[in-house]
């Protein structure tokens, strides 16, 4: 098939995923509390497609991150694009078929997203203990939503693929 139709599903539940995160983002915002839940996004397109079809989907994926969310335009995009790189060489070790790898790879990826968008949009407030406190409670809400969020996420992305009749078998492992 000249284009990977499970790139548009997954392109489809990460937009579904921003949503109810960005809707979330505003019941916390009374409290100056945000997740920011980005890890799952990538993981799926980098370990179930091939290199071009998962390349189009985080392309899409960064780019519609990055007019969502207040951001240097282009920050979640090249962001995205390098951290989906650097998976999809070392997607051999991981197993897509159950939710252990996959959840693992959301957090570390999620951990590395929240270093960098606070480390780019607040480079003055560095040195203050405050910044780095609010850092903690923002990477501790992320991560234990995370921890529910993800394996629900993945499991709907598979049943995606079996709705619709997709073959819900990693593409293009490369041979030892």
């Amino acid at each position: 098939m000249i284009f990977d139709l499970r790139a548009i599903l997954l392109f489809g539940s990460n937009v579904l995923l921003l949503f109810l995160t960005l809707i979330a983002n505003s019941v916390l915002s009374g409290w100056s509390i945000y997740m920011l839940l980005l890890g799952p996004m990538l993981v799926f397109p980098v370990l179930y497609l091939r290199h071009q079809h998962y390349f189009i989907c985080t392309l899409c994926t960064g780019l519609w991150c990055d007019a969502a969310l207040p951001s240097p335009f282009g920050l979640f995009t090249i962001l995205f694009l390098i951290v989906g790189a650097l998976i999809f060489q070392l997607r051999i070790r991981f197993r897509a078929d159950q939710n252990y790898h996959p959840i693992l790879l959301s957090h570390g990826i999620n951990f590395f997203c929240i270093v960098i968008v606070s480390i780019c949009m607040s480079t003055e407030y560095l040195l203050s203990v405050g910044f780095w406190l609010h850092f903690l409670v923002i990477t501790i809400a992320s991560h234990l939503t995370l921890l529910i969020v993800s394996p629900w996420f993945f499991n709907f992305e598979r049943m995606l693929f079996a709705l619709f009749h997709m073959d819900d078998e990693p593409e293009d492992y490369p041979t030892l």
